[in-house]
C-alpha cells in the first residue's frame, strides 16, 4: 500500500467589522476558495484489488446546519448579530462547526483567525484599521477546551490577532458517504465534528477614539491534513 499525505484548507473570511455608532456596515463569515487543491486525493492504494483512491475533504458547518464547501470564487455569507453597534469594550460572536467529510480518513484539523487581506494588515479601504485593538477567543464547545485567548468567560482576555491560532486536534472520520455542499449536516461517527465560539473583543483604551468608524478584514481559516 502506497500513501500520500497533503493538505486541503477551508478559508472563512470574517470581513468588516464595523467600530463605532456612527457607521453602519455588515459583518459577514463568507466560506472563501479553497487555498490548496478543492479536493484532495489523500491515499493511493495499490494491491491485489486494483488501483484507487478516496477523497480527502473537510467542511464548515454554518449555523443555520447546512454543509459549507469552500468553492472557488463563491461564498457563503452568515449575518452576525450586532455587527453594526460593535464599541470598544465590546464584543461579537459568531458559532461555526468544522467537520471531517471523509468517509474513512481522520484529519488533524487547526484553526486560525487572521487578517484576509493580501498585505495581511485587516485594512479595508481608506477606513482606520482596529485590527490592533482587538482580541480573539476561539472555545472548542465540542471538548469544553479553551483553543485561543487567557479566558473562556472573559473576552478582554483574548489573544492578538497575530497570536489567534489553535491545534483542534484529530476528527475521526466521518464514517458514511460524504456530505454535498448546502446539505443538511447530518452526524458521522463520534467526534469527527466539532464546533467553536469565536469571539471577537474590542479593547477600550485611549487610542481608540481616534478610530470611530473603523474597520477589520479577518478570516477564520480551518487546515486539515489526513491522518490515520
Amino acid at each position: 500500500m502506497m500513501k500520500h499525505r497533503r493538505q486541503s484548507r477551508r478559508g472563512i473570511a470574517l470581513a468588516t467589522v464595523a467600530a463605532g455608532t456612527l457607521v453602519v456596515t455588515a459583518a459577514l463569515l463568507t466560506v472563501g476558495p479553497t487555498v490548496s487543491a478543492f479536493t484532495d486525493r489523500a491515499a493511493l492504494n495499490a494491491g491485489t484489488d486494483g488501483i484507487g483512491s478516496e477523497a480527502f475533504d473537510i467542511v464548515s458547518v454554518l449555523p443555520g446546519g447546512d454543509v459549507a464547501q469552500a468553492l472557488p470564487g463563491h461564498g457563503v455569507t452568515v449575518p452576525i448579530a450586532g455587527d453594526d453597534s460593535l464599541v470598544p469594550g465590546g464584543a461579537l460572536t459568531v458559532n461555526l462547526g468544522v467537520a471531517n467529510n471523509s468517509p474513512s480518513l481522520a484529519a488533524a484539523v487547526t484553526v486560525a483567525v487572521k487578517p484576509s487581506d493580501a498585505a495581511g494588515t485587516g485594512q479595508v479601504d481608506g477606513s482606520p484599521n482596529i485590527t490592533p485593538f482587538l482580541r480573539v477567543t476561539v472555545v472548542d464547545t465540542t471538548t469544553g477546551q479553551l483553543l485561543v485567548g487567557g479566558s473562556a468567560s472573559d473576552p478582554s482576555q483574548g489573544a492578538a490577532v497575530a497570536d489567534a491560532s489553535a491545534v483542534i486536534g484529530r476528527l475521526p472520520a466521518r464514517g458514511s458517504a460524504a456530505l454535498a455542499d448546502g446539505a443538511a449536516w447530518v452526524a458521522g461517527n463520534a467526534g469527527s465534528r466539532h464546533d467553536l465560539t469565536i469571539t471577537l473583543f474590542y479593547v477600550d483604551t485611549p487610542e481608540t477614539s481616534a478610530y470611530n468608524g473603523g474597520q477589520t478584514a479577518l478570516e477564520v481559516e480551518f487546515d486539515g491534513t489526513s491522518a490515520q
